[in-house]
């Protein structure tokens, strides 16, 4: 596409200046030779000091937020400036990556279980041959090849050429987290969903939205702002039911039973012989649900996950068929086993670093194992105030606590151990700085079960601004363990 095609004349683009350009990218790491670099203003940084290294990479063209001007910068690549660059993105961006009206785009928010609701959805569809596209967390792509994302909402840049991509190759169905960061910071202005779902909402990201009403208003917005064919929501949560107060969303409702005016119900899992059992009644159909997976939340994740499929039109016996195969998202209560002295030792691998995403992994396994241990700590550089309740979810979980380091980032380590050890109770925790030495003292305890939270997938751990090695699952395949049944269960 030429340059001034895509600007149609804002900012105007003389015939002596124009450039054929491929990609529109935001972060100059990303630039490939032929693209279009956008220098603009960050919340954390601007685009403009990273110009030269653009050009380096080989950008045909640089569009820069600034006074209306014009540069010719090295090796004779323009540089045009535009005070309106901000206002003008979306709509380049738009202009470059078309998106067909035959894509579904299902957008999946909520504190906890938007990735694992995604990937459900992906691998549904890939069980029942259609060919599905992720955009989130654990990366981008057609499932279950995807790429690395440095955001659980990338920029829309990103996600339009993905979606883009996907397009090309034959997708018709794109599940997609969206962040409350995401919504606030305009990364998916412009998009149509076919659906959105709601899965939950608790306390995080209060450093950011300020308090819970903010971070409810950025969520809400997903719902009351964009145009959606469908919306299904958790009505086992408060701020689910409040959604629904606003006439402006129509809404099928999920719960685990306890919701009268619920369309898609499921009774209390139970956990045996390796299956999460319960019964469905939805709309489309009623039938036995067995998934090998742990965890009860992970039945509502896929409930809402086969739920969306029968939405875009899917089988409902072929999904419950389908489900009896899923595999737990990576870091997501991930099973693994080892034998030690004769005795069956499980721990699980999870992400969570929430009071509430915390309580909820202790309570899933609550009746796996008689004695339990649990390995937590808070990540730096986030909200503090989160810390206390993280510990007293600790606490009533009855299990053993090791407090750690999760990603202590620019932050002291034993400033959040003072503030996670505010909770009364918590003089009882181990306290060890070594993540990997935290691990190794549960597993040489008597629990029959530990659980190992808050990094989950992750591959690092960050320590002031170094990034280094770090696998709570490596840690556990060293000392023996080795994942249940050869699957993510």
């Amino acid at each position: 596409m030429k340059l001034s095609v895509l600007t149609e004349g804002n900012p105007y683009i003389p015939p002596e200046w124009d450039r054929e350009i491929n990609d529109i990218r935001i972060d100059s790491r990303d630039v490939l030779p032929g693209d279009l670099f956008i220098a603009r203003r960050g919340s954390r940084g601007d685009g403009r000091e990273h110009i030269d290294a653009a050009l380096a990479n080989g950008a045909a063209a640089v569009l820069a937020e600034g006074p209306l001007g014009f540069e010719c910068g090295g090796a004779g690549v323009p540089l045009f400036f535009c005070s309106d660059l901000p206002q003008q993105l979306n709509s380049w961006l738009l202009r470059r990556y078309p998106l067909a009206d035959s894509l579904a785009l299902i957008a999946v928010t909520g504190t906890n279980g938007k990735s694992s609701v995604t990937q459900y959805i992906a691998q549904l569809a890939t069980l029942l041959q259609q060919s599905a596209g992720l955009i989130g967390t654990l990366g981008n792509g057609i499932w279950p090849e995807l790429q690395p994302t440095r955001n659980t909402t990338p920029d829309l840049s990103v996600i339009l050429q993905s979606l883009t991509v996907m397009q090309q190759q034959q997708v018709s169905t794109v599940a997609m987290e969206v962040s409350s960061h995401g919504i606030d910071q305009q990364r998916i202005a412009g998009l149509s969903f076919t659906t959105a779902v709601m899965t939950n909402l608790t306390q995080d990201h209060l450093d950011y939205h300020g308090d819970m009403e903010g971070y409810f208003d950025a969520k809400a917005r997903l719902f009351r702002d964009y145009p959606l064919q469908q919306a299904l929501i958790n009505v086992d949560d408060d701020y689910g039911r409040r959604l629904l107060q606003d006439n402006r969303v129509q809404a099928v409702r999920y719960s685990y039973g306890q919701a009268d005016d619920a369309d898609v119900c499921y009774q209390t899992p139970e956990y045996r012989d390796g299956w999460l059992t319960t019964l469905l009644s939805t709309p489309w159909g009623s039938g036995e649900l067995r998934l090998p997976l742990i965890g009860d939340f992970n039945v509502a994740n896929a409930v809402a996950a086969i739920a969306v499929l029968c939405l875009q039109g899917l089988d409902f016996t072929a999904l419950i068929g389908a489900a009896s195969r899923l595999q737990a998202v990576d870091g997501r209560m991930e099973l693994y086993q080892r034998e030690v002295n004769g005795r069956r030792q499980l721990a699980v691998v999870d992400f969570a670093h929430t009071a509430d995403a915390l309580h909820n992994v202790m309570h899933a396994v609550r009746n796996v194992a008689a004695s339990r241990a649990l390995v937590f700590g808070c990540g730096g550089d986030r909200d503090r105030g989160k810390r206390p309740h993280m510990a007293a979810a600790a606490l009533a979980s009855g299990a053993q606590v090791w407090l750690t380091d999760d990603n202590p980032r620019s932050e002291d380590p034993q400033q959040i151990f003072n503030d996670v050890l505010q909770a009364p109770g918590s003089e009882v925790f181990h306290c060890c700085h070594s993540r990997r030495e935290a691990i190794i003292q549960a597993c040489d305890s008597d629990a029959g079960l530990i659980v190992v939270a808050g990094k989950g997938h992750e591959n690092y751990q960050e320590i002031g601004a170094v990034k280094h090695d770090f696998s709570d699952a490596e840690v556990l395949m060293l000392l023996g363990f080795s994942k249940a049944g050869g699957q993510h269960a």
